[in-house]
């Protein structure tokens, strides 16, 4: 699967089986398009209150720089249904996810990783930070256990509800040490986690960069 906008990076990845996507679009505009065409037969009693909420969650997705988001199953041995897990990938400029320099570290992704991962952990310090090595080269995965809140005007019985999340974010700086793939898995069932990060270590190795239109069309020469 290529992801790809044109004055960055695109991205390379295999998702994982029966993953199931969200048409995102480069223009904001025209992923509203795409995902009220597609939600639009599943909303039922709900169906005029799509726009909002797809307005907002478009918005959303924009503003997170997303290129990829949607779901997949994945088989516990220990349950009798397969379980769902969220799946999102984005990509920011290094030296805007954080609070110091780390574009300025570029050449050394070992220790940009590192200081990723300190950065975590200062925010998140109950988390289980670690750093990998993956194809692309080192990158910090971080796994949470915490709780997702939704409102009452979202839900379908029209109350708040509290929902586990476990979630694994992995942090991968690209080769040139100017961009930051970020990739998230979550899940609600505890018993999954392993199976779930398992998928998602697969989808992480995955990963690969190539150069954005901008730059590859700067190197071809002219007629």
């Amino acid at each position: 699967m290529t992801m790809q906008r044109t004055h960055e990076p695109g991205l390379l990845l295999t998702p994982p089986p029966g993953f199931v996507g969200l048409p995102l679009r480069a223009d904001e505009q025209d992923s509203i398009e795409a995902l009220t065409g597609k939600l639009a037969p599943h909303a039922g009693e709900r169906a005029e209150e799509l726009p909002r909420y797809v307005t907002w969650f478009a918005h959303l997705l924009a503003e997170e720089n997303i290129r990829l988001y949607g779901r997949f199953a994945v088989d516990v041995d220990a349950l009798d249904e397969p379980v769902l897990a969220d799946l999102a990938v984005a990509i920011a400029s290094l030296n805007t996810t954080c609070e110091d320099n780390l574009a300025a570290l570029g050449s050394n992704r070992d220790v940009a990783v590192a200081r990723l991962r300190q950065q975590y952990l200062a925010r998140q310090p109950h988390a289980d930070a670690r750093i990998i090595r993956l194809a692309m080269g080192p990158a910090m995965v971080a796994v949470t256990a915490g709780e997702y809140r939704l409102p009452s005007d979202l839900a379908q019985n029209g109350r708040a509800a509290v929902l586990p999340r476990i979630t694994a974010e992995f942090q991968i700086p690209t080769p040139d040490g100017a961009h930051i793939v970020l990739m998230t898995v979550s899940t609600a069932i505890e018993a999954a986690c392993q199976a779930v990060l398992t998928a998602a270590m697969r989808v992480a190795n995955s990963i690969r960069v190539t150069r954005s239109q901008r730059d590859a069309a700067a190197a071809t020469p002219s007629a």
